[in-house]
């Protein structure tokens, strides 16, 4: 698995981005590795906005596209994300994410648990 979004043209403020990346790729079930990495990206560039770098959009989009998929109960980051996407790239992606938060493997098992299971979820 690929440990970073950043391109060949690292810039010194993501030291501290790859430094984190990194504990959380190594101990994926350190809770605290990926809290410290959702704030890390959080605060890239001194936060991100639309005329933020594709390298920390990419970035921050990995990281939460990572931690919800493996976290995807905790409501309360669905939301940052969703705030996040609407500052990047507004209203129709912040929807985009609302609607993952929706239909998420994790949520469905938790919400139906008598459906998923019977099928095989």
């Amino acid at each position: 698995m690929e440990t970073s979004h950043v391109t060949d043209d690292l810039k010194p403020e993501f030291a501290e981005y790859e430094k984190a990346n990194r504990a959380a790729v190594e101990d994926p079930d350190d809770f605290e590795a990926w809290e410290k990495l959702v704030r890390t990206t959080e605060q890239l560039e001194g936060g991100l906005t639309r005329n933020s770098s594709p390298q920390a959009i990419a970035a921050t989009r990995g990281v939460f596209d990572r931690f919800l998929a493996r976290f995807p109960l905790l409501f309360g980051y669905w939301k940052k994300y969703a705030d996040l996407e609407f500052s990047i790239a507004g209203t129709e992606a912040a929807e985009m994410v609302c609607c993952f938060f929706a239909f998420s493997p994790g949520i469905a098992r938790y919400a139906f648990p008598r459906g998923t299971t019977n099928r095989g979820g």
